[in-house]
């Protein structure tokens, strides 16, 4: 039986400053994209089902024990906004990404929301893939959206 699994997270403010250190780093070793700890405190992540961290149940809540990340929040009067998704390299491909992928899907459809939306690095084309794979489209580019360039924006029913 497996130790990792998806857990409802606290907001980002609320986390202490080693786990917020860790998720940065996940970020930037993971999508290239750099956040300071103030502007993973500020994201307005609010507390919620579809607020999830993937942890090592043997190590938390020890900083290491963070694998993967799921910020996402209701956004307009329909939508759900993924702000942050990412997982450390060794647990991609594992069915992890899906398994939370769905859990925010049930979630959303249960509160009425009925689109989901999120911003993805123009470079990023396995994480494209996979959005795409689940039915969300490219609708817009977004210049400088990222230090390093180019983003997309996708959407997609729920």
């Amino acid at each position: 039986m497996s130790n990792i699994q998806w857990m409802y997270g606290e907001e980002p403010k609320n986390l202490p400053i080693d786990l917020k250190e860790r998720i940065r780093t996940l970020f930037l070793n993971e999508t290239g994209e750099e956040y300071t700890l103030e502007s993973l405190s500020n994201l307005p992540i609010p507390k919620w089902s579809g607020n999830m961290l993937l942890i090592d149940q043997q190590q938390y809540p020890a900083p290491e024990s963070i694998l993967g990340v799921l910020w996402a929040l209701p956004h307009e009067v329909n939508g759900v906004r993924i702000a942050a998704f990412v997982l450390e390299r060794t647990h991609q491909s594992c069915g992890w990404g899906g398994n939370a992928w769905e859990h925010l899907i049930a979630i959303s459809r249960s509160m009425g929301k009925t689109t989901i939306q999120l911003e993805v690095k123009a470079e990023n084309t396995r994480a494209q893939g996979f959005y795409k794979s689940r039915g969300l489209e490219v609708v817009r580019h977004i210049p400088h959206y990222y230090k390093s360039g180019v983003g997309y924006e996708m959407k997609g029913p729920l």
